[in-house]
């Protein structure tokens, strides 16, 4: 478990490579584009080189700094990409004209498989927890029953077991070429990574356990196929119920996927499938573990994927295996193959996982800001003890349980960072978030080009290249049921984005892969605005060329109660859990969390003065508020000035010098404050319509129900909540209430029921609830 180690920032995919080229060309042979439009640099030359990227998929260097310093060279950045689905007769050891017309085949003939598997069925059936399970069934029982219980396993287990066949997948794979070809431009693989692997694979003796963010069920077969293509052992992987084609689950139990059906709620079938698991990560066999639920918008980790990663973690606990290691695994498309995945986002998440309140509730945090008073708690962290609250985890403690709980977000938030945005993204969130109202193409291009540039500057990688115009172009025809392309008199085209239901939701989907390169200026940002709104609101007689001296102190606090007020799913804070001293040696390095939230709000703050968005302001005494040289210190410190041994404490009687800013006067930093505020308001609109809504809801009621009563509301509300009228921000939004106070859990006879907390049974609080969600809107 010490040796964390990313991967993969994206395997990256574009769609419709044939319709694309034909509609690009078809623009490009029309006259609605000048010549003079694109004149300048940038469509006529590429982007970028591969080579000038920015390495991403390097683990964390505050939990795992082994592993950061020890499989990382530089020369590994400089290795660039390469197309995985482009074979030709290099990539084999034959030449001439029967090699090139054969390549595939012996492409995936010279690859490496390594050998399957024992038989498990005896060492499962053996092994002590089944065999404990067993015996406490058959107390006081007849030997018949006994033969029962034996079927039962032998049966759970065949219901289970998979083999990966070494002729079905090179002959899959050699398919999968073909396919892959047909459907992408490309699927681009950084051979860096890729040796990154291998290193890890000397350096660590352990099973290695890929943990993909599952944005399509297309990842079932493309992890193993790149894998695979690379000479890398495939592994077994986690399938559910959400493959339902007959013909494909024999496949895919043959290329090493298990099926757990989704009644396996039976103890022992849950004994069998861990021992099974177990036994494979003893043979060194790797692993693929799906934290998130598939095609599925929100970053909650999903309950199964938990529930392995905890089997996982339960056998280097009790030392079946040495270590093993993880790889967030960032797979990144530009359009997802799904028809329907707008309607499979909508599902009501799994119980199993919940936030359990602990010493510092969000209550006692941010409830006295709610209801108009200050007080210091804002600053504390707000409870993240995420429990798996299922029977077949009994055997790990509750400490244990919060760990892989928060270790599973910590690989999601590490697997969100290293995907590669793509351009479908790119071009959304600019159509969604900044020409609402259309825009000249020729416009659209350059400010594609700019916030390309914003992305790559924060170190995140993109999953295109080549010209401008072709990458807008191409991005246009994959949401081209999003946009209407019109004519202009400028020898232009004029973008316009829908309005429809259908394409808001598209567009807002394909933006939210954005939010985690801008988050912390996004929050930062927002509480900007409500501090300008207060400035506003109190003065008479405001000009709008004065400048406002804004304190960073109050800035931070404003920024930290944002954060606790919006989901751990939208801030995807990498925090880590404490482990105990007694634990291994490797574990010394993670007794602190990675991040606290006040340790986020002041880089947030930080981002902003170098988005020249804010500009550091002297203090009267024209002495920089940064130089700390004359700064006088609290009385808690030990050392004083040399000459000053008296006793005297007048020092810390002085006012502490405090920083403060002031807006930058550019049109480039206004324009970028505006975007970045735009970003989180689908989920600060949806919040503030909700808490206008709670009184139409009839309680007591189920939090299943709520939720989707809330999603129903939302919906009601008209277009301009098109985009916050989803259910994972639904559900945050009810979440985040209980949490808050604003609902109080009462027994029912299916389970816990909500209705208004005392404080909000009256309906002036219920207005500062909205009134205070609302100074963060724009």
């Amino acid at each position: 478990m010490a040796s964390e180690r990313d991967s993969d920032d994206g395997f990256v995919q574009v769609s419709a490579s044939q319709e694309s080229s034909e509609f690009i060309s078809q623009v490009k042979r029309s006259d609605l584009l000048s010549t003079l439009a694109f004149s300048s640099p940038f469509g006529g030359v590429s982007l970028f080189l591969g080579n000038t990227r920015p390495f991403v998929g390097r683990c964390c260097y505050i939990c795992a700094p082994q592993s950061w310093a020890l499989l990382f060279h530089n020369h590994l950045a400089l290795l660039g990409f390469r197309n995985a689905i482009l074979v030709t007769e290099t990539q084999t050891r034959y030449r001439g004209w029967l090699a090139r017309r054969l390549c595939y085949f012996l492409f995936v003939v010279g690859r490496t498989v390594y050998p399957d598997v024992p038989f498990l069925e005896h060492r499962v059936i053996n092994n002590a927890r089944v065999q404990e399970v067993i015996m406490e069934n058959l107390c006081n029982i007849s030997d018949q029953k006994s033969h029962h219980n034996m079927r039962n396993v032998l049966g759970i287990f065949h219901q289970i077991q998979a083999i990966i066949s070494p002729l079905l997948l090179r002959l899959t794979s050699w398919v999968l070429l073909k396919i892959f070809n047909w459907v992408f431009v490309n699927l681009q693989v950084h051979r860096g990574q890729i040796e990154m692997l291998r290193k890890a694979r000397e350096k660590y003796d352990g099973p290695f356990v890929f943990l993909p963010l599952h944005k399509s069920r297309l990842d079932y077969l493309l992890v193993t196929f790149v894998l695979f293509c690379h000479s890398i052992r495939v592994p077994y992987f986690t399938c559910g119920e959400d493959v339902q084609l007959p013909f494909l689950r024999p496949l895919l139990r043959k290329l090493g996927g298990i099926f757990t059906p989704r009644d396996s709620g039976d103890h022992l079938f849950q004994v069998v499938l861990n021992s099974y698991i177990e036994e494979l990560l003893n043979e060194q066999q790797s692993l693929t573990v799906y934290l998130k639920d598939p095609v599925s918008c929100s970053v909650r980790s999903s309950l199964t994927g938990l529930v392995w990663l905890a089997w996982v973690f339960d056998a280097f606990q009790n030392r079946l295996i040495p270590d093993a290691v993880l790889i967030p695994v960032g797979v990144s498309y530009d359009r997802i193959v799904e028809e329907h995945y707008l309607e499979q986002m909508d599902y009501v998440e799994n119980e199993g996982i919940h936030l359990c309140t602990s010493a510092i509730p969000l209550q006692k945090i941010l409830l006295p800001y709610v209801l108009g008073y200050s007080t210091d708690s804002v600053y504390y962290e707000k409870s993240q003890d995420w429990l798996l609250n299922n029977d077949e985890l009994t055997q790990l403690s509750k400490h244990h349980r919060a760990l892989v709980a928060d270790l599973g977000r910590h690989m999601l938030y590490t697997a969100s960072c290293c995907s590669a945005v793509m351009s479908t993204t790119i071009m959304a969130c600019l159509l969604f978030h900044k020409h609402r109202q259309g825009i000249l193409l020729s416009t659209l291009a350059k400010d594609f080009c700019w916030l390309m540039n914003e992305v790559l500057a924060r170190h995140f990688d993109v999953g295109f290249s080549g010209k401008l115009l072709d990458i807008v172009l191409h991005a246009l025809f994959l949401l081209g049921e999003c946009v209407i392309l019109r004519s202009c008199p400028l020898n232009n085209l004029i973008v316009i984005p829908k309005t429809t239901r259908k394409a808001v939701e598209k567009l807002s989907f394909y933006s939210n892969s954005i939010l985690p390169v801008f988050i912390g200026e996004a929050v930062a940002a927002c509480a900007l605005n409500s501090i300008l709104r207060e400035v506003a609101k109190n003065m008479v007689d405001f000009d709008s060329n004065a400048e406002v001296a804004i304190s960073q102190e109050e800035l931070i606090c404003k920024t930290v109660q944002l954060c606790q007020l919006l989901s751990t799913e939208t801030l995807l804070l990498p925090l880590f859990p404490r482990f105990p001293p007694q634990q291994s040696v490797l574990y010394l390095n993670l007794l602190q969390p990675c991040r606290s939230v006040y340790q986020f709000s002041q880089e947030a703050v930080d981002k902003l003065m170098y988005c020249e968005i804010l500009i550091m302001e002297e203090n009267e005494n024209k002495q920089p508020a940064c130089d700390t040289w004359q700064k006088q210190f609290g009385k808690e410190l030990t050392w004083k000035v040399m000459d000053d041994f008296d006793d005297s404490e007048s020092d810390a009687d002085e006012t502490v010098w405090k920083c403060y800013f002031k807006l930058g006067q550019t049109q480039e930093s206004h324009t970028f404050y505006l975007f970045l505020c735009s970003l989180l308001q689908p989920v600060l609109k949806a919040y503030e319509t909700a808490a206008g809504l709670l009184h139409k809801l009839d309680f007591p009621i189920e939090e299943s129900q709520c939720v989707l009563k809330m999603l129903q509301l939302l919906h009601a509300q008209g277009e301009e909540q098109h985009e916050s009228a989803t259910f994972s921000i639904a559900n945050s939004a009810i979440k985040t209430f209980r949490e808050l106070g604003v609902f109080k859990e009462e027994p029912g006879t299916k389970g816990p029921l909500l209705k208004l907390g005392e404080t909000f049974q009256e309906p002036d609080n219920l207005l500062k609830l909205q009134w205070y969600i609302q100074q963060f809107c724009d």
